[in-house]
């Protein structure tokens, strides 16, 4: 009864349900005095009880033993190594994806799969159950195989005024390599979009044949009714060098989807971090982050390939490949134009870009 009494006395301390369970079947072990009519009803077998029993007797009664030990064994020789790990810790520091992660290790010569990598970014924690995404519209993927082919065009509002005023950032994308190109305005007309295609034209490293926007004022008058019988200036500015203007539907922003999606890039990687005090300083770190986002950084779209990689990639793909017989013209066009790819970035160009901003400051507080 002595027994009996101190295992009640444990039941009523405790509230873990699987301690409880085993101290009842103990105590109704000692009432029926017969173990294997109590491990019957409770439906364990003789073996749980002992095992349990002695584990609580070797212990003097303490609860703690009727816990569940971790069955982790102390050395896991295929453990990923510590440095690598660190390299993934320091990548998802910088809200990298576990497929950039992936593409970027193999580069370095540690390539991981996919589902270790999320692993350890989860910190070795099992996955939680997620719901099944809904199939969005628009879920045919196409790729373009010329470069130039076709450039998707838009306009993103800064997030916050620079130097005082709005300011709207033009940005142009190839739909084949992802080379991109971007400048900020304070102005947002049609005179400000052929301001930005000029300076397209002098920075692109291909010819253009296809230009696609959606219905602005300042690409077109197409949903304007008093000026839509008129020619707008974009209009004729891409009949004046053979590029033809592909305008979207109304309301169908999923087929730009590829510059929408550089908009994100940008609110993430580099708006926050831009200086906002003066228009042109805002242009010169803009100018540097199309320089990194064309020459280093990876892209899952174009296979975790660099723009400029791509480029030169479709370069020499080009000239063995066979295309249908209306590519034909631009397959040739571009082969003659030779693209030069831009020059990488160095850590040299990234010093002289932070003093000259830096220098700027000074005289603006200065003047």
């Amino acid at each position: 009864m002595d027994l009996y009494r101190k295992l009640k006395g444990l039941a009523r301390s405790t509230r873990d349900r699987d301690v409880r369970i085993k101290l009842e079947l103990f105590m109704l072990a000692l009432k029926l005095k017969n173990v294997s009519e109590a491990c019957a009803r409770r439906g364990f077998s003789r073996k749980f009880y002992y095992k349990w029993w002695n584990r609580l007797t070797d212990s003097g009664f303490k609860l703690s033993s009727l816990r569940e030990r971790s069955r982790r064994p102390k050395k896991s020789p295929r453990r990923t190594s510590a440095a690598i790990e660190a390299k993934i810790y320091r990548l998802k520091r910088r809200k990298l994806g576990a497929r950039h992660i992936e593409a970027m290790l193999e580069r370095w010569n540690c390539g991981l799969s996919r589902s270790v990598i999320c692993h350890v970014m989860n910190g070795r924690k099992k996955p939680k159950r997620t719901r099944r995404a809904r199939l969005k519209l628009h879920q045919k993927r196409y790729e373009l195989p010329i470069p130039g082919q076709r450039m998707q065009m838009d306009v993103k509002y800064v997030p916050y005024p620079v130097a005082g005023e709005k300011a709207y950032s033009y940005v142009i994308i190839d739909e084949c390599t992802r080379w991109r190109y971007a400048q900020t305005f304070h102005s947002l007309d049609e005179g400000t979009t052929i301001r930005f295609l000029d300076e397209v034209i002098a920075a692109c490293p291909f010819p253009i044949h296809c230009i696609q926007t959606d219905n602005g004022q300042e690409f077109t008058y197409r949903l304007n009714p008093v000026a839509k019988h008129l020619e707008h200036r974009v209009t004729s500015w891409c009949n004046q060098r053979g590029i033809r203007h592909r305008l979207i539907p109304p309301g169908v922003k999923e087929l730009n989807g590829k510059v929408e999606r550089s908009h994100r890039l940008d609110a993430q990687w580099f708006y926050w971090r831009a200086p906002s005090h003066d228009l042109e300083a805002f242009n010169q770190s803009q100018k540097a982050w199309m320089r990194y986002y064309n020459a280093e950084r990876l892209h899952g779209g174009i296979g975790f390939a660099t723009p400029l990689e791509k480029l030169e990639e479709r370069a020499e793909a080009l000239k063995t490949e066979t295309l249908a017989p209306e590519l034909e013209p631009m397959r040739l066009k571009f082969l003659g134009s030779r693209p030069i790819p831009l020059r990488p970035m160095t850590r040299q160009d990234r010093q002289i870009l932070r003093l000259e901003t830096r220098l700027k400051r000074l005289l603006g507080k200065v003047a």
